[in-house]
C-alpha cells in the first residue's frame, strides 16, 4: 500500500513539472515592461528574440521594448577620465 502511494505520489510530481517547462507556460501574466527595464539595466540585449521565440503570440514586444529602452537609459554612466 505505501508502495502505491510513494509511485502515485511521484507519477503527479513528474505531471506537474512537465507542465510547468512547457513552451510558453512562463509566459503568461509576464509583466512585459518591468522585464525589459530590468533587461535594459542589465544591457542583456540577445533576451528579445529569445522571448520572442518562447513565447510567440504572449509576447509583449511593444511594452518590453519600451521598458528596455527606459532600463538603458538608467544606466550609470562611466566616469569621466580627467
Amino acid at each position: 500500500m505505501l508502495f502505491r502511494i510513494v509511485l502515485i505520489t511521484c507519477a503527479l510530481l513528474l505531471a506537474v513539472s512537465g507542465c510547468a517547462g512547457a513552451p510558453g507556460g512562463e509566459c503568461h501574466g509576464v509583466q512585459w515592461y518591468r522585464l525589459g527595464l530590468n533587461d535594459g539595466m542589465a544591457d542583456a540585449k540577445g533576451e528579445l528574440e529569445r522571448y520572442a521565440t518562447s513565447c510567440g503570440a504572449d509576447f509583449g514586444r511593444a511594452q518590453y521594448e519600451e521598458g528596455f529602452r527606459d532600463g538603458l537609459a538608467r544606466r550609470p554612466k562611466p566616469a569621466a577620465k580627467p
